[in-house]
């Protein structure tokens, strides 16, 4: 230790966050205390000390001065300079949330942070036994000096991972039991809404310009139904849609599920749901509808940009995903990578000649979210061979020849929209969902997507139906639904008149094995 440091040669102040030295022109400065610091290369103390005067304050520099009497240049004391182990005491204070907030700070802090003790005692104070046998004491501390060192032979973050992995799987095996029942009608989960929410699924949307510059937005609305969920983003903020590149649909989790407040204040993962180009909208979307002030650009798949009439600016983002692997490509997938699903293995059947044409399930919903226009289930539909043209099977699901099939669509089709204070409806527009499910009740074809109705025109003269005649068409790569509605006006209601599905040969092929 060295002796007491005279104040009239110089005393020690801060400016910012830099120690800097000063010649002291008042002798009457209060004493200052030395303080060694040691080496943390060596473990030596003699190289540098730290002053602590009489208000707190410290600074450091090496030990000895010049000639001329004067200290050496000072150097900087930061919390990074700090021993590790107590670095490592410090650390084990905080909670799960700021222990991982604190590895983004610095590569020392990121080691300190996935450090296995502090997540060795985290595991242990959540999934580790409870019950302890009673030991010596002499062997109770040779016992915890082994643990350490065996805990710390693993790798950098190991039991951070088991950790994280744990807390995953608890989630996993809860929602697994709400999963296990399937709608008939459907051929899916019948509680997959309570999943959502068992593992607190919420949406969120990327916007990116063109420099990089990237906007997120936070789910506003969430509306479910027995096939699809529709989501909403409202904003009074936008960037300009001319500057933007891309929009990125993000499924997001809590990343731990012990706590509620770990689950709403905590870290979450996130899990690519779809990208959109937006650098060419006018080739890339088409119109769906309008009203006075909003009108609806429909990007494939499930993607409703609402923007203004006056100046074509975002005001109101809406999506409707189907909900078969809904949950999959909310959590499974990585920033950058979407949820690849595991390949389809066919059935093989060497019997029947027309397999893969016939034993369809097909259930159809049409909604906007809030209220449900129509929906029904068509069991046991079929295709013959001759009905194979121009590379797609079709198969109709309801007969304009029989009157027997034909269905009601409660009221008008219209979507809704809401803007801070100002809210509206689009007419002639909704949201339509189709399950097509093989011979084995497995989902073999879902959409989920925004349709608008346009007038047809037919030399067919139906008694019947004396009204305007109208129709939704919608198409993919892998198929295409044809709906034909008549409008009466004395009823105020449509009449599904005609329903065509066509799925492309390719698909069947694949599906089935087949080779049609």
């Amino acid at each position: 230790m060295s002796k007491d440091l005279n104040l009239n040669q110089g005393v020690p102040s801060l400016h910012g966050n830099r120690a800097v030295l000063e010649d002291s022109e008042s002798r009457d400065k209060p004493e200052a205390t030395v303080i060694p610091v040691p080496d943390h290369a060596s473990g030596r103390f003699p190289w540098q000390q730290v002053v602590v005067g009489a208000n707190g304050l410290g600074s450091a520099w090496p030990s000895g001065r010049t000639k001329g009497g004067k200290l050496r240049s000072a150097s900087i004391i930061t919390i990074e300079s700090l021993p590790w182990e107590v670095l490592q005491q410090i650390f084990s204070y905080l909670d799960i949330s700021s222990l991982l907030c604190a590895g983004c700070v610095s590569k020392s802090f990121y080691q300190v942070a996935n450090d296995n003790l502090i997540w060795h005692r985290i595991y242990c104070r959540y999934f580790a036994c409870k019950r302890n046998a009673w030991k010596p004491k002499g062997v109770a501390i040779a016992t915890e000096k082994l643990s350490r060192i065996t805990i710390q032979d693993c790798p950098t973050g190991f039991w951070k991972k088991e950790y994280i992995s744990k807390c995953a799987g608890l989630g996993t095996r809860r929602v697994g039991q709400l999963l296990k029942s399937i709608n008939r009608y459907t051929g899916l989960p019948s509680k997959y809404k309570e999943a959502v929410k068992a593992l607190g699924i919420t949406w969120i949307i990327v916007l990116r310009e063109r420099n990089g510059k990237e906007h997120v937005k936070e789910q506003s609305k969430a509306y479910f139904n027995d096939t699809s969920a529709t989501l909403c983003w409202n904003s009074t903020v936008w960037p300009s849609l001319t500057s933007l590149k891309a929009l990125y649909v993000y499924g997001v989790t809590p990343l731990f599920h012990l706590s509620k407040t770990l689950a709403i204040n905590g870290p979450r993962r996130r899990s690519l749901f779809a990208e959109y180009d937006l650098t060419n909208l006018e080739k890339l979307s088409t119109y769906v509808g309008g009203d006075k002030l909003i009108k609806l650009q429909c990007l494939y798949p499930g993607m409703l940009l609402g923007c203004w009439q006056e100046d074509g600016e975002l005001a109101v983002i809406i999506a409707s995903f189907h909900c078969h692997q809904l949950i999959e490509k909310s959590t499974f997938g990585s920033v950058t990578c979407q949820y690849s699903p595991p390949p389809h293995e066919p059935v093989l059947d060497d019997i029947d000649p027309e397999y893969g044409l016939h034993g369809y399930h097909c259930h159809i919903a049409l909604h906007n979210g809030k209220s449900c226009f129509m929906s029904g289930s068509f069991h046991n539909i079929f295709c013959r061979k001759e009905f194979i043209q121009n590379g797609f099977l079709q198969i109709t699901v309801i007969s304009s020849n029989k009157e027997s099939q034909h269905s009601t669509i409660s009221g008008n089709l219209y979507l809704p929209w809401n803007v801070e204070s100002l809210k509206g409806s689009i007419q002639h527009c909704c949201l339509m969902d189709v399950t097509v499910l093989d011979e084995a009740e497995k989902p073999f074809w879902s959409v989920s997507s925004p349709v608008a109705l346009h007038s047809v025109s037919t030399s067919t003269i139906r008694y019947s139906y004396l009204g305007e005649r109208q129709a939704i068409d919608y198409e993919d790569p892998e198929g295409k639904v044809h709906i034909e509605l008549m409008w009466l006006e004395e009823e105020q209601q449509y009449y599904i008149v005609n329903l065509v599905l066509y799925f492309i040969v390719k698909k069947i092929n694949a599906w089935f094995a087949t080779n049609y």
